[in-house]
């Protein structure tokens, strides 16, 4: 699809599946950092809890900044995000905070985010640079 026409017509940030499974991957640390056994390990919960924010937070800023550039730099940020919370993710696993089932559950959803965030920062690079016409309401 060419680029103006897929840009334009995604009206919010929430419509994006880089967004969508970013966010789940958020959702599923924050149920893991309130469980009692790993809520104790304040230092490990605070970095895993802002790596998992920031990874969509950063791929819905990038939305909001219309040029497919500056939108890509922003994916490129949310991505190095989301390879952080893989990375803590294994060491939640090693730390025995998350079982073998867990934590392959929890590792493929990171790998499918990073994923479809990667096929939209390359989609984003390779469109032209300039604002879409229509506006996003």
């Amino acid at each position: 699809m060419p680029c103006r026409l897929f840009v334009a017509t995604i009206k919010h940030h929430e419509e994006l599946v880089a967004w969508q499974l970013a966010t789940e991957l958020k959702e599923a640390v924050f149920a893991v950092t309130a469980r009692p056994a790993v809520s104790r390990h304040r230092r490990f919960c605070e970095q895993i809890e802002s790596s998992s924010r920031s990874g969509p937070a950063n791929i819905a800023e990038g939305f909001w900044r219309y040029r497919p550039r500056d939108n890509a730099r922003f994916v490129r940020i949310g991505l190095g995000s989301l390879g952080e919370t893989a990375n803590h993710l294994r060491d939640a696993w090693k730390e025995g905070y998350l079982d073998d089932a867990e934590y392959a559950t929890l590792a493929l959803l990171a790998r499918r985010a990073i994923g479809v965030a990667i096929r939209w920062h390359n989609y984003l690079m390779h469109c032209p640079d300039q604002s879409p016409r229509t506006s996003r309401t």
